[in-house]
């Protein structure tokens, strides 16, 4: 496609604690989200609904209130729990478009719309020409706004790798994404540190997850071995892609 305990009583924090605030949440929400752990996620939504109340920034906050709840969307979707998969997405889709009306130059905010505009067929299978037409608007703004963004390329690659082939997708489609992703990852500087930074190590992987699909293992060991150099603690290489290694090395 993302654990230090902080207290964040809003009593204690002022308007210039606004970036240490994001960064201490920004650290935790990567490791929850790294994790996949569902609890930990919530509790840092906790963290910057306070945040939401130093009145600084509120757009850039709902950024991350959204990217926290397709995250526990696509938990949900790992629980088979398709009223939560509604709740999170149709909540990552309203704070994205939250984000977007204060700052509609925020190529971010456009490419999570992307990815929760697409998540809406677990439950909206009836609605795929509206889903198709937003994920569209909000690709082509996205790429308008920024594109050399690593994310941008790794989003969109993860939609055409889950796509039948039939349908347009598949591996052999997504790879030079994946690696567009990867490339642009090395070059790309976020505006300040309180913007999103996160995918390099998920670029890699699933450059790897692609070699691994094609049975081209020593090229996967090489794309592992990469994401590890940038991430060397990532959940997403050594909880999902080493194990798919692993599994197709026997």
């Amino acid at each position: 496609m993302i654990i230090f305990v902080t207290s964040l009583n809003i009593t204690q924090l002022k308007a210039d604690d606004y970036t240490d605030a994001m960064l201490k949440a920004m650290k935790k929400m990567g490791d929850a989200a790294d994790k996949n752990d569902k609890a930990a996620m919530l509790k840092v939504r906790g963290d910057f609904e306070r945040i939401l109340q130093l009145k600084k920034n509120e757009w850039m906050v709902n950024y991350y209130l959204g990217f926290l709840d397709y995250m526990l969307s696509r938990t949900a979707a790992e629980e088979k729990n398709n009223d939560d998969v509604k709740k999170y997405t149709e909540s990552a889709i309203s704070l994205f478009d939250k984000c977007t009306d204060v700052n509609d130059q925020f190529a971010d905010a456009y490419i999570m719309k992307m990815a929760a505009q697409g998540n809406r067929w677990q439950y909206e299978p009836n609605k795929m020409n509206d889903i198709i037409a937003k994920t569209q608007e909000a690709k082509d703004i996205a790429m308008k706004l920024e594109p050399e963004n690593p994310r941008y390329y790794l989003v969109d690659g993860y939609m055409t790798f889950y796509t039948p082939e039939s349908f347009g997708g598949g591996v052999d489609k997504a790879q030079p994404m994946f690696e567009k992703a990867w490339e642009y990852s090395k070059t790309y500087k976020p505006k300040d540190e309180t913007y999103p930074n996160w995918g390099s190590d998920q670029a890699a992987g699933m450059v790897a997850m692609c070699y691994i699909q094609n049975g081209k293992l020593d090229e996967a060991k090489k794309w592992i071995d990469m994401a590890l150099e940038v991430k060397p603690e990532s959940g997403f290489i050594k909880g999902f892609v080493m194990t798919e290694y692993e599994k197709a090395k026997k």
